[in-house]
């Protein structure tokens, strides 16, 4: 068979398979089949459990158990927060501080002056998304001390930007303490404590204004910085509480042993 010849043929038969696909019927696609009961129930139990998981995580979140849970390093603190009020009880250092009350996560803990008759670690170091990270990857790369640095509260709204005092007085907690500025009035937090024989909210010096913090501290014995100087040493302190110099001697036992 000649060349000529061979291409005929073929070029026949590809004209001839064209005309059969041409004429042929296409297939019709099937219509899906919508979903069965059983698949429906499977969808809607999995979308519950998301949810609740959802929602038990949200719970969980709030409670200290959480925080001690996921970084270990906040289990001295949870435990330091945990505590019987107004017995003696240990800091966060491991001292004694001979009444609970003096730490002021265990005062607040439970209380009844606020509209929430317990305070949990949420309700002071409320979450910000930016601080949680940052603090996330030094947890991960161990870039943190033990024990960890103390921070004022100005050091604790830093994230927030806002004041240091509004760690403390804000519109959940303290609001009688707030101008109308919205921030503490130095009138108002003198005025709170006028019945005390030494009134340490006055002005007793117009250059210093230092944080809530200064006094009272979260998780160790709290302290009056006035008994810093020698007009005020021997200032009659709240039970529990210690002076400055002994406020000192803590935190330089607790970092250089």
């Amino acid at each position: 068979m000649t060349e000529e010849k061979v291409t005929h043929s073929l070029d026949a038969q590809d004209s001839a398979i064209d005309d059969v696909a041409a004429g042929a019927p296409k297939k019709k696609k099937k219509p899906r089949k919508p979903f069965s009961k059983r698949a429906k129930i499977i969808c809607t139990v999995i979308a519950v459990v998301i949810v609740a998981g959802g929602i038990g995580m949200w719970k969980w979140h709030e409670m200290p158990s959480f925080c001690s849970t996921l970084c270990h390093i906040e289990e001295t603190y949870v435990n330091n927060l945990s505590q019987e009020q107004g017995v003696a009880g240990v800091d966060k250092y491991g001292n004694t501080v001979t009444n609970s009350n003096a730490m002021m996560a265990v005062l607040h803990s439970k209380t009844q002056t606020t509209a929430k008759p317990e305070i949990v670690c949420v309700d002071c170091h409320v979450p910000n998304m930016l601080e949680l990270a940052h603090d996330g990857v030094n947890y991960v790369t161990g870039n943190y001390t033990i024990p960890r640095n103390e921070r004022t509260a100005s050091q604790l709204e830093e994230w927030d930007k806002k004041e240091g005092s509004q760690f403390c007085a804000n519109e959940n907690c303290h609001v009688y303490l707030l101008g109308n500025d919205g921030l503490v009035s130095p009138e108002k937090l003198a005025a709170a404590t006028a019945d005390m024989a030494f009134n340490p909210h006055e002005q007793h010096h117009a250059n210093l204004n230092p944080d809530c913090t200064a006094c009272h501290k979260g998780h160790r014995a709290s302290t009056i910085v006035c008994t810093a100087c020698h007009q005020h040493q021997d200032v009659a302190l709240p039970d529990g509480w210690v002076n400055w110099d002994a406020s000192q001697q803590i935190m330089v036992t607790a970092f250089n042993g």
